[in-house]
C-alpha cells in the first residue's frame, strides 16, 4: 500500500473539476487486464462526509464515482470533451467508513459521438455496484 493506503499504482493528480476534487482525493490507474483490455480504475477511501446515518457509503456518493471511474476510460487527456448522457446502476451493497472503493471501467464501444462504457464497483473483495453508460463526446 501506498499513498493514503492505496494499492500499488494509483495516483493522485487534482482534477481540473471542482465537483470531483471537492469529494475527496480521488486515485486513478489505467492498466491491461488479462484478456488485454484496457481498464481505467478510480479509487477513493470511504470518509465520515460520504456515510450515511448507518455508517454505508451514501448512494448519492457511489452514483457519482460510478460516473467519474465509468467515464475515465470515454475521456482521453487533451481530447474533446466528454458528458454523460445516460447512465444506469445497480447497488448490490455498500461500503462501511474507511472502506477503499474502486471502480473499475472499460469502455465497450466508442463512435464519432458516442462512447459506452460499463464499471464495476468493489469494496474489501466485494462488488458493490454496476454501471453502464453512455457519453456524449462535444463537439463531435
Amino acid at each position: 500500500m501506498l499513498d493514503d493506503n492505496m494499492p500499488e499504482g494509483y495516483i493522485h493528480e487534482p482534477s481540473t473539476s471542482a465537483f470531483i476534487n471537492h469529494i475527496g482525493k480521488v486515485f486513478h490507474r489505467k492498466w491491461t487486464d488479462a484478456n488485454g483490455e484496457a481498464v481505467v480504475s478510480v479509487a477513493i477511501r470511504v470518509q465520515e462526509h460520504h456515510v450515511n446515518t448507518w455508517g454505508l457509503a451514501h448512494g448519492s456518493f457511489m452514483a457519482a464515482m460510478a460516473e467519474i471511474g465509468g467515464s475515465g476510460g470515454a475521456y482521453e487527456p487533451g481530447g474533446p470533451a466528454i458528458v454523460s448522457i445516460e447512465q444506469s446502476m445497480q447497488f448490490i451493497g455498500a461500503p462501511k467508513l474507511g472502506e477503499l472503493l474502486e471502480v473499475h471501467g472499460r469502455i465497450v464501444k466508442r463512435t464519432r459521438s458516442l462512447v459506452f462504457t460499463q464499471a464495476r464497483a468493489e469494496s474489501d473483495g466485494k462488488v458493490v455496484f454496476t454501471t453502464t453508460a453512455i457519453h456524449k463526446v462535444i463537439g463531435a
